[in-house]
């Protein structure tokens, strides 16, 4: 089972313990100081000036602002965004809480029009922009071409329709949902969606069938199923990556032809006095060119043209004339309600737009609040993304109307907005939550702003502060974000290996500023950090420091070295500071000396620098040595002849958890076994002590009152079991870091003891999980994840691909995906040195010519012959071979991996999966190339032709002229084509950012207690916490975010674990896309949610939806990883399963017989997963009628149970008697009828043939019934309408029955 499969967690009957009980506790009153989290939301009723009534959910932490968001939003009043809202004819303060006003159960607000500023009109309009664009996708010039874009409506709708999918006949028990859970779905729906409008969609096909004509249709349609054409060993094409038909969907009808600022910009001063604040010029559908001023008061009509100027109203200079209407029709307070009184075709496209947008899920269509957090796709559409759709001026004005003429919106204060938000107030819950938000909203607006900055760096737009040092010293700073690059230009890392030591830092500074971030201690500053990977260059992005630049800097560090320990400061006030950051981190106090001899006591590494700033603040600077040095890896790596690049090899913070953990696990254990050692004796000692008591007579009164003061101290001990416990285990984030230390050194002993963890336990444990596929990662980065998360860093990736046996076929696909993941890293790294070594605008040429030496030898065995000759003016590119580039890859994985790669297995292990490398080469360097099928051999004219075909939408049908000449251009190009990946593949490189990220911390509390609960059966409490964490972290991240996709997946299996299969899969749904839209179409976690979507809808009665869902999910897997990827049989299994509820029994055959080889394959023949694999294949060959087929599988399963559990255990006992029936039965199959044989199917039918497996775990017990013998047999011996066969009847054994 992969990683992503394990975060849906079981659920038991046991207690709730003491964790859980806790983290309960702690939630709903215990540090937040809010009383329940059963709090009532208030229905608030907003009414328009347009008559439009506005219902509205929220609790008592939203804001006005957060209500106004909701109406502005809503499709009756989203022609309003300047306006106030009042109460009781109060007008309220956007930042007050609805919890500060005495508001009613069900309230009602006022909508008030309000006067507009020069800055309310500009984002005015552009919102107005942004809604006629329509565009989902995040800025491409952030996060990457078509990043965000989701493809799932077009895998839900095929056709475009709302119902296009055959829903199979249920029970009204099993399908209807009660009474009672209808409510319960009420008031968990409130819960879901605080502050939302309630936007219910009915499931597809709800309506069972009611007669056999019905049943029959159903079968006939169900016969054309997603996976009637699958091939189980062959590799989808790479269209089932593309978003051309989503976007072509998500394209809205044209509502104005032009809406730009209009050239008599900017407003003259003596106008600005009468009000006017911009001028527009809007050309409609009807092609009627209009002069519009925005006003204070709103919008009108002005007199001007394109030649002359005439700010006067058009209703007052033209009153009188013909056509003209009065004055007020030409003049509105919004910009859309102005352009539906102009343009008639507006009012009716604009409708139009409205519905449509209504009619997609809302997660599908929400802006980004940040571009940073859209996933970038590493195949995007060519032909579109070549060039813009159609011409708009108004599409270079975009910056002005967002920032304003001086662009002064842009120029923030980040360190101090930064600072300012930590040093909000956090007393209770809404104040969590709002600080909380703010924080990430300043994160996100600062990651965007610094890969802007970076992007800006690399391609030599931004100058530099000090252009006469060396370009690898420069320094920059824009719009008070400072800037430099991840080089050593100062020779700071010199000793530590220079540029790659370096590199390095920089990345670790980053994850110290995040711990620091978790920890959040009161007085302890630090910087917003963002480390930017473009091109080839690394560049740091950092807030800046008050006084930082002046030149008193050295007397500033009052904490830590600046100069490797010249010097040191150990201010007393920085280092209490730092004692909560050390009992965190696990940090025991260490002493230095500098160049003088003088000692100093730190907390931290001598080489993290405490500054205080001008503004008072104390800041925390260079946090890369934020945990210990993997003692045991420098030793035996850095230091030989072929060293690592560097010697700045730290421990994982996630490791340094795990081994503390585990050292306290074992003390305790330790100390409970003496406890209960001493425990024994003094025991003996009182028995010893009692039985020579017992011999003295004693009344009973004493008896009576001496027992009474003994029951409390039975009470007590175990309260004080603990209490002469000492344990102490701290790190020096010192030690071994320049000097080697000695082991007597208790902090010292400690550091090495966490590296002889690392080394002997947790990377041989992950092998070994690896090997038996407990952790069955899918593509590269669940590998990273799974590694990260047990504390193992990339270095390691070498010793694991060591332990994995190269001759064991069963961890093929494991050992193939660890040694991708060297290549493409090492490949990351060659790719980076070409690009600092040839101009940019060779870099597109660069990639091309690597990715097709790389995956395209069996193409083009010389692909440097094909370079134009601007690239072959560079040796690196002209001298550039397959042979020389595996040479290199070869000398990068021995030196950072310290794997020996045999080129010819690693040949061998591309052949046929060039795409999966490809693709994390791709996204490691962020490379965006063409969606089309890459060939990595020559193809023919045919498989070319038929490509061409499919592409432009043509194939099986009678070609025209015009689409014969489209085909035929396609096809010769292709066949054109010099090597796999060309120049013109390459359509862009996007940034590769690590942002030091805020959590939400009550929000994850919540989520954590959620999970706790309902692994401990308390199922009600658990969903409710779910919900509340879902809610909160809606509030805090807003819908488009990884963590809110993750709590809408835990919620949906809630759902689906308590029956409620409809809310399971509509939830689902939201995690679906916004996980497409914030991980990747792509990314596991994406097909995982696929994967578990597929079987709720099938739960629900929308089989065939579920079959397409699979289908997709199955594509993407075979694109992502290989077609023998372990976890295949578990949906190879469910696949049968429901194709069986659609009465495809043929076709379900197939499926239950690819799980059998797959596990087979994998785990053997002597497996409990195999032998339920076959029984499940046995049971569904009878259906089919191959008895004979049935009788052998039946027999392996039942020899497996037997010899393995005993004929006593439940499934040999089902087995025994499947394997009798189907041996007595299986000559007198042949002579049953069809129509016989039908009957048997459709009595089969009516139960569960098989069971859709979640896990791909054993089941803890069978479940009776799952096929009907009784009735089977009935059939089989032609009694049908006499008795059921009585249990004396039945067989007792696998080797026949009492007849």
């Amino acid at each position: 089972m992969s990683t992503a499969e394990k975060t849906l967690l079981p659920i038991t009957d046991e207690p709730p313990t003491l964790e859980a009980t806790a983290a309960v506790e702690k939630l709903e009153d215990g540090e937040t100081g809010e009383a329940s989290i059963e709090e009532q939301p208030f229905r608030l009723m907003i009414k328009a000036p347009n008559g439009a009534e506005v219902p509205v959910i929220a609790t008592s932490q939203e804001t006005v602002q957060d209500i106004k968001q909701v109406v502005s939003e809503t499709a009756e009043t989203v022609e309003y965004s300047c306006f106030y809202l009042e109460y009781q004819g109060q007008r309220l303060d956007d930042s007050t809480e609805l919890s500060e006003l005495d508001l009613e159960p069900e309230s009602q607000f006022e909508l008030f029009e309000d006067e507009y500023t020069e800055r309310e009109a500009r984002l005015h309009v552009t919102r107005l922009r942004d809604l006629l664009l329509g565009t989902v996708t995040a800025s491409a010039d952030v996060a990457g071409l078509d990043a965000g874009a989701p493809i799932f409506d077009t895998i839900k709708h095929p056709d475009g329709l709302e119902s296009d999918t055959v829903a199979i006949a249920r029970s009204d028990a099993d399908d209807t949902p009660s009474s009672a859970t209808k409510g319960e779905k009420a008031k968990k729906g409130d819960k879901a969606k605080k502050g939302k409008r309630s936007d219910k969609k009915t499931s597809e096909n709800e309506q069972p069938a009611e007669a056999d004509d019905e049943a029959e249709k159903m079968r006939a349609a169900a016969a054309n199923h997603a996976f009637k054409d699958f091939v189980f060993d062959e590799v989808p094409a790479f269209s089932v990556l593309s978003t051309e038909r989503a976007m072509q969907r998500l394209r809205l009808p044209l509502c104005v032809r032009q809406l730009t600022v209009s050239g008599w910009n900017p407003v003259p001063r003596y106008r600005q006095l009468q009000g006017d604040l911009l001028y527009l010029q809007v050309t409609t559908l009807e092609n009627q060119s209009y002069q519009l001023t925005c006003s204070r008061l709103g919008f009108y009509v002005n007199s001007s043209s394109l030649s002359r100027f005439n700010p006067c109203a058009y209703g007052e200079t033209h009153a009188g004339q013909a056509g003209v209407r009065s004055a007020d029709f030409y003049a509105a307070h919004s910009l859309v309600t102005l352009l539906k009184r102009l343009s008639p075709k507006f009012a009716q496209a604009f409708d139009e737009l409205q519905a449509e947008m209504a009619r997609r899920e809302p997660v599908e269509i929400l802006p980004f609040v940040s571009s940073e957090q859209a996933a970038t796709p590493w195949l995007v559409r060519g032909a579109e993304n070549r060039g813009p759709a159609s011409y708009d001026a108004g599409r270079v004005q975009d910056v002005y109307l967002r920032l304003g003429a001086q662009a002064g919106d842009s120029m923030r204060d980040w360190n101090e907005e930064l600072q300012s938000i930590r040093e909000m107030p956090r007393g209770n819950l809404s104040e969590r939550v709002l600080r909380d938000r703010q924080l990430h909203k300043w994160h996100s607006e600062f990651a965007e702003a610094a890969i802007r900055g970076a992007q800006a760096v690399v391609e030599g737009e931004m100058p530099a502060l000090n252009p006469s040092d060396a370009a690898e010293q420069h320094m920059y700073l824009r719009d008070n974000i400072f800037y430099s690059k991840g080089f050593d230009g100062r020779e700071t890392f010199a000793e530590l290996g220079g540029d790659a030591a370096a590199h390095v830092a920089t990345g670790k500074d980053v994850t110290g500023v995040r711990l620091l971030n978790q920890l959040d201690v009161e007085g302890l500053n630090t910087l917003g950090s963002v480390v930017v990977d473009y091109r080839g260059v690394r560049v740091v992005a950092q807030s800046v420091v008050p006084g930082i630049f002046r030149n008193q800097e050295t007397t500033q560090i009052v904490y830590g070295s600046i100069d490797s320990g010249a010097t040191v400061g150990s201010d007393p006030e920085f280092h209490k500071l730092m004692e909560p950051v050390a009992k965190a981190l696990h940090f025991g106090e260490h002493t230095v000396q500098d160049a003088s001899g003088a000692s100093h006591t730190l907390y931290s590494s001598v080489d993290v620098k405490g500054l205080t700033g001008t503004d008072g603040r104390k800041y925390l600077l260079d946090l890369y040595r934020m945990t210990p040095v993997d003692v045991e890896f420098l030793e035996s790596e850095c230091m030989g002849d072929k060293p690592y690049p560097h010697k700045l090899v730290l421990l994982r913070p996630e490791l340094v958890d795990i081994f503390w953990e585990n050292s306290v696990r074992k003390a305790v254990q330790e100390y409970a076994a003496e406890k209960v050692k001493k425990s024994g004796e003094s025991k003996a000692e009182e028995s010893k002590a009692e039985d020579t008591k017992s011999e003295e007579p004693k009344s009973e009164e004493p008896k009576s009152e001496e027992s009474k003061p003994e029951e409390p101290k039975s009470d007590e001990a175990p309260k004080d079991a603990m209490a002469d416990f000492e344990f102490t285990l701290d790190f020096s984030p010192d030690a071994f870091a320049t000097t080697t230390e000695s082991n007597e050194d208790p902090l010292a002993a400690a550091v090495r003891s966490a590296s002889q963890f690392l080394k002997n336990i947790s990377v041989p444990g992950l092998a070994r999980d690896l090997a038996s596929y407990t952790t069955s990662p899918l593509s590269g980065d669940a590998l990273v994840t799974a590694m990260h998360q047990r504390g193992i860093n990339m270095r390691y990736l070498g010793r694991i691909a060591d332990l994995l046996p190269a001759d064991v076929k069963s961890v093929t696909n494991v050992r193939r995906l660890v040694i991708f993941e060297m290549v493409a890293r090492a490949t990351k790294h060659i790719i980076r040195g070409l690009f600092r070594s040839v101009p940019t605008y060779l870099h597109a040429e660069t990639f091309a010519l690597v990715a097709s030496a790389l995956v395209g030898a069996r193409y083009c065995a010389t692909p440097a012959e094909h370079l134009s000759a601007a690239a072959r003016a560079y040796p690196v590119l002209a001298e550039l071979t397959v042979q020389s580039l595996g040479a290199e890859i070869q000398q990068q994985v021995a030196q950072r991996f310290r794997y020996d790669l045999d080129l010819d297995v690693l040949f061998e292990l591309v052949r046929d999966n060039e795409r999966i490398l490809l693709r994390e080469v791709c996204m490691k360097v962020g490379a965006q190339l063409a969606l089309q099928q890459y060939h990595f051999v020559r193809p023919d004219e045919r498989t070319v032709y038929a490509e061409a075909s499919a592409a432009l939408g043509v194939s099986g049908a009678k070609l025209t002229k015009p689409a014969r000449r489209a085909v035929r251009e396609r096809v010769d190009a292709e066949m054109a084509r010099a090597t796999t990946v060309t120049v013109s593949d390459v359509m862009n490189f996007v940034a590769v950012a690590k942002v030091s990220v805020q959590s939400a911390s009550f929000a994850d509390e919540a989520f954590e207690a959620g999970r706790m609960s309902l692994e401990q059966g308390q199922k009600e409490l658990g969903l409710e916490l779910l919900l509340e964490s879902l809610a909160l972290h809606e509030q805090t991240f807003g819908f488009l975010h990884p963590e809110s996709a993750r709590c809408y997946a835990v919620v949906s299996l809630a759902h689906y674990d308590a029956g409620e299969a409809a809310l399971a899969a509509e939830f689902m749904t939201k995690a679906v896309v916004i996980s497409e839209r914030t991980v990747g179409l792509d990314n596991p976690l994406t097909i995982h949610n696929y994967l578990n979507l597929s079987l709720y809808e099938h739960a629900r009665g929308n089989t065939l939806l579920a079959l397409r869902l699979m289908r997709h999910a199955m594509d993407l897997w075979r694109v992502v990883n290989s077609p023998d990827h372990p976890d295949l049989a578990t949906a190879h299994n469910n696949i049968g399963v429901m194709l069986q509820a659609l009465h495809l029994y043929d076709d379900a055959l197939r499926f239950f017989d690819a799980c059998v080889t797959a596990r087979e394959r994998l785990l053997g023949p002597e497996h409990v997963l195999v032998a339920n694999a076959q029984h499940t294949l046995a049971k569904a060959m009878a259906i089919t009628g191959d008895f004979a087929g049935a009788v052998q599988t039946e027999r392996l399963a039942h020899k497996f149970f037997s010899s393995r559990f005993g004929d006593d255990d439940a499934r040999s006992k089902e087995t025994a008697e499947w394997l009798a029936e189907l041996t007595f039965n299986a000559v007198r199959t042949a002579k049953l009828t069809k129509s016989a044989q039908e009957k048997i199917r459709d009595i089969a039918s009516s139960a569960s043939l098989a069971h859709v497996d979640t896990e791909g775990k054993e089941p803890s017990a069978p479940v009776k019934g799952s096929l009907p013998i009784d009735d089977l047999l009935k059939f089989i011996t032609g009694s049908s309408s006499g008795p059921k066969p009585k249990p004396g009847r039945r067989a007792r054994g696998p080797k026949g029955s009492r007849r």
